[in-house]
């Protein structure tokens, strides 16, 4: 089968795909909005619709970038399925034999290849909804915007001005939907070359929310900080709609494995992982640099049940992505002649403490003027845990449905164990697979 054709109008297609917006736009629009434009079009009075203009050059500095390597660095990295599962042959003896085992992990790998002359072709699609970051829900990531400094002490609260504070709720939702066709081609007995080709769409909507603590209000009965009306009758809620998607190619991944040892006690293979920064950084379809992976895998049949284990260090260059050890460790359990259970736990442990995202800087002290004396205020600038690495776990279980020799079904979830990273709640994944 000449397999050339159909892969050529299938990266025509893909390529002509428009994209719609540009998603690292969206966090910087919101900041600039709501503490610039709004504050000194509502006519705060005098200076003080300046006054959370280095706020927004703040957010715009450290908070847009990381948002958006969280984001894209997330979508990006993806794990890609098995480039050998499937019906098996053995090459021991020289004379390919059908092996009649469970047909493999969905995303880990086992070190049996696929086989010379054989050819695998897969479409999946995998749904992303991203709705925790470190335990703390998207929708209720908040972000607390301090005054400027006016009086030159070094300290906030001697002018009552400066003990004005603004929230801002970030009402996140960011859902991606990745369609992939991997092609699969066993070279050698013992060398199996693979291309992974991403469609991603990617969506985030919300309405911020931003609210202002209005010191002076509260205590001196007039607003000097506000969104509309007057100091007397502040309006001091305003909000921001959000909706902006893109779809388009993502990172291309291109994947070499080689089988070491077959046929003993422990199956060996490594395998090489590049991906190509294909996809648009700025619209969130890819992470905008290379990244390589080298995985060493080890697996071995015990009847119908194939235990495995993958190791690799993963080396990125995007910003906001940390090299990392990953694991992938698991079985794989033929229950019938054509249904094969697949359970795995899929680790990442961080190495680069300097690549972390940062979203918490710290808090700031507020010295108010109340009646009777002073009132020390420390105040979190973010609710979002500020950690050096965003280690994860992930439980992974599917079901692997052969109905012939040449066609399978696939379904799986993914399920985090810890709350490392930007994460979904559980991770549909549906596929099919055709041999040839």
């Amino acid at each position: 089968m000449n397999i050339r054709l159909p892969l050529s109008l299938l990266c025509l297609l893909v390529l002509s795909l428009p994209a719609y917006g540009q998603l690292n736009t969206v966090f910087g629009t919101i900041f600039n909005e709501i503490l610039d434009v709004r504050l000194r079009r509502s006519g705060s009075p005098g200076q003080h619709g300046s006054h959370f203009l280095q706020a927004a050059e703040r957010a715009n500095r450290d908070l847009v970038p990381a948002l958006n390597g969280l984001v894209s660095g997330n979508v990006s990295s993806f794990p890609l399925s098995s480039t050998g599962a499937g019906v098996l042959f053995d090459f021991s003896t020289g004379v390919p034999v059908r092996v009649a085992e469970s047909t493999g992990p969905i995303f880990a790998e086992t070190a049996k290849p696929l086989g010379k002359g054989k050819f695998m072709i897969e479409a999946n699609y995998t749904y992303l909804d991203l709705v925790r970051f470190r335990g703390v829900p998207t929708d209720q990531m908040r972000f607390t915007f301090a005054h400027q400094d006016v009086t030159g002490e070094g300290e906030l609260g001697e002018n009552p001005n400066e003990s004005d504070l603004m929230d801002l709720l970030m009402d996140l939702h960011t859902r991606a939907g990745i369609g992939a066709v991997v092609a699969t081609m066993g070279v050698t007995n013992d060398l199996d070359v693979s291309v992974a080709i991403p469609l991603i769409t990617v969506r985030m909507s919300g309405t911020a929310t931003a609210v202002i603590n209005s010191f002076t209000f509260a205590r001196l009965g007039h607003a000097n900080h506000m969104f509309g009306s007057d100091t007397l009758n502040p309006v001091l809620t305003t909000q921001v709609p959000y909706d902006q998607s893109a779809t388009g190619l993502g990172d291309v991944a291109l994947r070499v494995k080689y089988s070491f040892v077959r046929g003993s006690d422990v199956d060996l293979a490594a395998l090489v992982e590049a991906r190509f920064p294909t996809g648009k950084k700025e619209e969130f379809l890819g992470s905008g640099k290379a990244t390589l992976r080298v995985w060493g895998i080890m697996s071995r049949r015990f009847g119908d049940v194939t235990p495995h284990l993958n190791v690799a260090y993963s080396r990125k260059e995007a910003s906001y992505q940390s090299d990392a050890i990953e694991f992938r460790a698991g079985l794989d359990n033929k229950l019938f002649s054509d249904l094969t259970l697949a359970l795995d736990v899929l680790g990442q442990f961080d190495l680069n403490k300097d690549e972390a995202v940062h979203l918490a800087p710290g808090s700031v002290t507020i010295t108010d003027r109340v009646p009777g004396g002073l009132s020390v205020r420390n105040v979190p600038l973010s609710n979002i845990p500020d950690r050096t690495n965003d280690n994860a776990l992930t439980a992974s279980i599917g079901l692997r449905l052969s109905p012939s020799d040449r066609f399978m079904i696939f379904g799986n979830v993914l399920v985090p164990l810890n709350d490392g990273g930007l994460r979904a709640m559980v991770t549909p994944t549906l596929g099919l697979s055709f041999y040839f």
